[in-house]
């Protein structure tokens, strides 16, 4: 029997995502920055920490023989044949400023290719799910990406930290556009970014130089 069945990981990959989610709802507000990584703005805050510690003690109980790919603690049995891919708290930043636009992202993959995924928001309940050929949910319910097919009419999103390249790009699109404005704004949560176009909320998103854990949900 297929182990993705035999386990009904549908319901659990969903279940840690909300546990998490919860972890990290009760300390928002409560908690400061914890440390710093590659730069003043990518921070890690005590709820990073309690939500990874959480995940990864249930994938390790649960699953002894998987590996884990974590944003907070680097690869664990990264050879294994089934992957976790966790990003305990995506939006880190507008969590330490008390913006509700965060979630927990969370993928499964066998032999390097994507089985499940799912983006958690706490603050609102909702439950972005997808599974390899069965498309994408929210709470249930089957979603899809935005018919928009007039760019001028369209909204979409862009990462918040403006690298040369990602400047270049907004460039390339004021070109195509022929100089006529066009909508835009930030999240600052790869994550919601990703999970709003899926659901039409956003109808396109750009984004560059992230890691595993911030695409590996969204695929």
């Amino acid at each position: 029997m297929n182990l993705l069945v035999k386990n009904n990981m549908d319901k659990f990959i969903q279940n840690i995502a909300k546990q998490a989610g919860q972890i990290i709802l009760e300390k928002f507000g409560q908690v400061k920055i914890q440390s710093t990584k590659s730069h003043a703005l990518d921070i890690v805050t005590e709820a990073d920490l309690a939500s990874n510690k959480f995940l990864c003690d249930a994938i390790k109980n649960k699953f002894p023989k998987h590996g884990i790919i974590s944003e907070e603690t680097g690869e664990y049995q990264r050879n294994s044949e089934y992957i976790w891919i966790i990003d305990p708290l995506d939006g880190t930043i507008n969590f330490s400023k008390k913006i509700p636009l965060f979630a927990v992202l969370i993928a499964l993959a066998k032999n390097n290719i994507l089985q499940l995924a799912v983006i958690y928001d706490p603050v609102h309940n909702e439950m972005f799910f997808a599974k390899k050929s069965k498309g994408a949910y929210l709470n249930g319910k089957k979603i899809q990406c935005s018919e928009q097919n007039n760019f001028l009419e369209s909204l979409g999103c862009f990462t918040d930290r403006l690298k040369t390249e990602r400047l270049k790009v907004l460039n390339n699109i004021s070109q195509f556009v022929k100089g006529e404005s066009f909508s835009v704004s930030s999240l600052s949560s790869i994550g919601l970014s990703s999970a709003y176009v899926a659901s039409s909320r956003r109808d396109w998103f750009i984004s560059d130089g992230g890691k595993i854990w911030d695409y590996a949900s969204k695929r």
